[in-house]
Parts: C-alpha cells; structure tokens; sequence
C-alpha cells in the first residue's frame, strides 16, 4: 500500500504535524505499508505549485491540513485551488490539524476579517478536491465545518510518549497528590478556579499537592499564574523542564491526575494532554463556552477520564475515579492508524 503524506514544512522534535506524520509512518511502515512525506516548504523550494506538476503515484494522499504551515499569513492562493483541482479523482484524505482563525465568540475584528478570507479559500479547495474523507481533530473544528455544510469526522490525535517500564521507580507516597501540567500553559486557563478545585481534593482525600510542571513553555504569564497559585496555597511545585520521551511517561506514572490548560472544545488536537490520557490519568479541562455544549465531546477511550473544572460535582467525580483501577497505556498510534486505513480502497 502506497501512502503519500502532504504537510508543511518538515521539523520533527519542533512541530507537532511533523512528530505525528514520523509516528504515523512508522507505524503504517511497521503494518507493511509505503510511506512518503512531501514537505510544502519554500525555503525548500517545493510548493503546491510544484506538487501539482508531480502528484504522487499513491494509493492514497493524506493532506495534514494546517493553514499557516502552508504559508506565513494562513493563505495558499491559488497554488492550493490547482492542487486541489489536480487531485479531485484521487483518493484524498484531509486532515485538519488547525482551520480557519477567528471563529470564536471573542475574536478580534482582524482575526474574523484574516479568518473569512481563510473559511473562503478552504472550502473553495474542498470544492475543487473532492476528498474521499475528511477528518478533523477537535469539537471546535468539526462544528465549524458542519456549521459550513462540510461533512468531516473526527479522527484521534494521539500522543507521543510511549510507555516506558517502571523498574525500579518507585510511585509516590499514599498522603501525596501529584498532578502533572503537560504542555503549554495558557494565560487564559482560571488556574484560581483550579486551585479551588485542587483544595477540595486535598481536603477529601487528606493529601498534600504536589504540582509538577513538565515540558518547555510558550507562554511564561500561566506559569507565572500557577507558581503564584502554589505559593498561595502551599502546594509543592516542580519544574522539570524538557525530558526524554523515557522520562515524560515515568513522571506521567507517578502521577494521579493531570490538568489540560486547552479549552475543552479544542483538547483533541493536543498531543501533550492525549500523552496524560493515554497513560491513564483522570485529566481536568476547562470549557470556555466557544463551542455550544451540544457539540462537545470526549474521545469514546477517554470519557470517564475527562472531568470539566468548572463542574461542581468535580470532587466526588474525581473519588470515583480514584476508586477504579488506573486504565491501561492506551496505544493511540495504533488506533489511529488502523482507522486511517479505513480511507483506503477495499481492493488496495
């Protein structure tokens, strides 16, 4: 089986579409298959332009759609409407890691104006390709598109930490609760809400706080938040600063519960917080209202793992997930490749 991977420029280590197109490969090149990646990278000189002079002989192309990948203000031109013209009988696959910008209630007039323009140019390149699916990662995004007459399903983005072996690690103490912050920290995020929520848990459950804080960090005013939240409240805080893949799972192990400063509606395009649920943490997110609450969900594998922060029954929720058993590491690559090859023709 022929697969050919479009994306933008090429970074694995620095850009979240490129580790999950090398994963993905792998994992598909494991399974038998062939998998090419074609970089859209004008520093490269390789464009849609180019591309669309030398489509690839594939029995399927999967596009990883993410429009400033493609391009630094998020608009491909008509490069992208040629390429999507050159396809439009072959069997495409979309998959949109980001769409268009400024589709949410408190965006500003210059991302609704950049955004319209972006809506515009990816739904003229549907039009034009055609493609036999198309996925999208988040609520958010599956509910724009649907809003605009797309029909996309949602498609698991999975995480990159693979179980690593305990040995001889020991896990933490009875009387501690250590809770794990993977990725970016935003300003956004209520960390006073998350605090109040956290006191609960302690007080319940009699433990001490420990907050550990892994990975490199955007976004320097939510760990500034949280470091002041720590201090408030007495919760030990750690920052590990970025680990090995080894080391992300072990601290993950160690840990009892995990916080996603995503908004909810956009949580499934977040590699770190699939990671946290993939080693079977119960995660805590936060709904910012973008998204109407009948649009949102949590991947089926995760459901009871999911606990919205601003949900007053949080406390007793999060008892009884203490009580279950700890789900097992959850091989999301796995998943996600055996439902990617859905996409490809029965007599392939």
């Amino acid at each position: 089986m022929r697969i050919a991977f479009v994306l933008g420029p090429y970074k694995p280590g620095a850009c979240g579409v490129s580790d999950y197109t090398r994963l993905l490969s792998e994992k598909l090149e494991g399974k038998g298959h062939s998998c090419q990646r074609i970089s859209i990278d004008r520093d490269l000189g390789s464009t849609f332009s180019s591309l669309t002079d030398n489509v690839p002989e594939a029995d399927l192309i999967s596009l990883q759609f993410a429009p400033y990948a493609f391009s630094h203000n998020g608009l491909s031109g008509s490069a992208l409407l040629k390429f999507g013209q050159a396809v439009r009988n072959r069997n495409l696959q979309v998959m949109f890691h980001e769409i268009w910008i400024g589709a949410y209630p408190r965006a500003t007039w210059l991302e609704r104006w950049q955004g319209r323009r972006q809506k515009r140019e990816i739904l003229q390149f549907l039009e034009h390709a055609e493609p036999q699916t198309i996925y999208a990662t988040n609520c958010a995004a599956l509910d724009r598109l649907k809003q605009e007459g797309v029909d996309a399903r949602h498609l698991y983005l999975f995480g990159n930490v693979p179980l690593a072996p305990l040995g001889d690690n020991r896990l933490p103490e009875d009387n501690e609760l250590t809770v794990a912050f993977f990725g970016t920290l935003y300003d956004s995020f209520p960390y006073p809400l998350l605090s109040e929520q956290l006191l609960k848990i302690s007080k319940t459950h009699k433990r001490t706080v420990r907050l550990l804080i892994m990975g490199r960090h955007r976004e320097q005013g939510g760990l500034k938040a949280l470091q002041d939240e720590a201090e408030k409240h007495d919760f030990q805080l750690e920052t590990t600063g970025e680990l090995n893949p080894e080391r992300l799972s072990l601290h993950l192990q160690e840990s009892a519960l995990g916080v996603s400063t995503t908004p909810f509606d956009i949580m499934g395009k977040s590699g770190a917080t699939a990671a946290m649920l993939e080693h079977g943490l119960t995660v805590l997110v936060y709904d910012d209202g973008d998204t109407p609450s009948g649009r949102l969900f949590a991947f089926e594998r995760f459901r009871e793992q999911v606990i919205l922060l601003n949900d007053p029954s949080l406390p007793v929720k999060f008892t009884e997930c203490m009580a279950k058993p700890k789900p097992t590491f959850f091989d999301g690559i796995e998943y996600t490749a055996r439902e990617m090859l859905k996409s490809l023709p029965v007599n392939s």
